[in-house]
């Protein structure tokens, strides 16, 4: 067994154990993050049963799509988009997970349009407030709903957020807490059913991201190895 295989086992049973010490004992999806990871590794988790991959950038996404394009696998872009990028990301994407402003939002939707398609989102939360990190504020969560259900081109399935590096995890709860309050108040804006994502959880966190409630987490390092920048 493969190193990549190995660890992917170890996330899954670590998945597995969270999601039954959560009060809420819901279904966990994996999107195996594979930035700066080739192919050949994206082959293997795929081949292991992984059904969803990640990518944060568009030009990543579209340099391995090609290679995957006969996969059985769901598509998550989740990295910051920029409008230029929009374009390429609606005619990959099954889920962009970037959903960080209501003008991006609306870039999603005429890019959406052209091609006639119903491009699904999630709306992303910077909780934590900090400066580094993008998304729409919690205080305009009611501007962006309304917003984003004027949009005939977008799906809005439920909601992304990130916890900021703590070395103390447990600091990183009320983050997700947090998360968890939002998407169950995003639940009652849209038709029954519509929302059911709530992304929480990277590698170093998402054990406690799944305690939180967390229904889909993004892992890449635990599973890869550490990155190679290129």
């Amino acid at each position: 067994m493969s190193e990549v295989t190995t660890r992917l086992k170890e996330v899954q049973n670590r998945i597995e154990a969270a999601r039954m010490r959560s009060p809420y004992h819901q279904d966990v999806t994996l999107v195996a993050v594979t930035k700066f990871h080739p192919v050949s590794e994206m082959k293997e988790v795929i081949a292991q049963g992984v059904t969803q991959v990640g990518e944060n950038r568009v030009q990543e996404m579209e340099e391995k799509y090609e290679f995957l394009s006969q996969e059985p696998i769901t598509w998550n872009l989740q990295g910051h988009l920029q409008k230029n990028k929009v374009k390429k990301a609606v005619a990959m994407a099954d889920l962009i997970q970037s959903g960080d402003s209501i003008s991006i939002l609306q870039e999603i939707d005429k890019r959406a349009g052209q091609i006639g398609k119903v491009q699904d989102v999630l709306l992303e939360f910077n909780i934590s407030g900090e400066e580094t990190k993008t998304g729409i504020e919690p205080d305009a969560f009611e501007e962006a709903v309304e917003a984003a259900k004027a949009l005939p081109n977008i799906r809005v399935c439920g909601l992304m957020c990130m916890a900021p590096e703590f070395g103390d995890l447990e600091k990183t709860r009320p983050v997700f807490r947090e998360g968890h309050e939002l998407y169950k108040k995003l639940q009652k804006k849209f038709p029954e059913g519509q929302i059911h994502i709530l992304s929480m959880g990277m590698s170093h966190d998402f054990e406690i991201a799944i305690e939180e409630g967390a229904n889909m987490v993004r892992i890449g390092t635990a599973i890869f190895g550490a990155r190679v920048y290129r």
